[in-house]
């Protein structure tokens, strides 16, 4: 641990290959516990997790998935419930999640978002009506060594002063990176 954050933004990376080593209780409490310190519009804290750690769950999930079959070999995942009456739910789940994989990563674990069938996702978790499913991450430790940061468009490419197009006027807009 001790990994700031924005060394942990610079490093991560979405991954789908997981070594088999398990992530203890602990850890997995800290990555349930970065989602809830998430913020939330309004602070309604509206949504839910949902842990899965079962082989059978995963490999249901895997199953289930047009884009997340490698799942079935992640050391768990969570499922992400939002209150879709709030306009925002999407919004906060993205956010929850955001502060699950940087804690994830800040402990050695990687993540990776993946997509379900939602109907029959929403059957199997057992989800009440008033959730949606709205986001769903595998998370395992890396099966490789990961090194170096991410190869990224120039700030200068994507970020603009004032108005749309406008150049940026600051220094040290990642010029040189790429």
């Amino acid at each position: 641990m001790g990994m700031d954050v924005t060394d942990a933004i610079e490093t991560r990376i979405e991954l789908r290959e997981y070594s088999d080593e398990s992530a203890d209780d602990e850890t997995k409490r800290a990555i349930l516990e970065a989602g809830r310190l998430a913020p939330s519009g309004k602070n309604t804290q509206h949504w839910r997790f949902v842990l899965l750690d079962r082989t059978d769950d995963l490999e249901t999930l895997a199953d289930n998935s047009p884009t997340g079959g490698w799942v079935a070999d992640a050391d768990f995942a969570i499922a992400i419930c939002t209150d879709p009456a709030y306009g925002y739910n999407e919004i906060d789940a993205g956010r929850a999640a955001t502060h699950m994989q940087l804690v994830a990563w800040e402990r050695g674990v990687g993540s990776c978002m993946f997509t379900v069938d939602r109907a029959a996702a929403r059957e199997f978790l057992e989800l009440p009506d008033e959730y949606d499913l709205t986001a769903l991450l595998g998370f395992g430790y890396p099966d490789r060594e990961i090194r170096g940061r991410k190869s990224r468009e120039p700030l200068s490419d994507i970020a603009f002063g004032g108005r749309f197009g406008r150049e940026l006027d600051l220094e040290g807009t990642g010029e040189d990176e790429r």
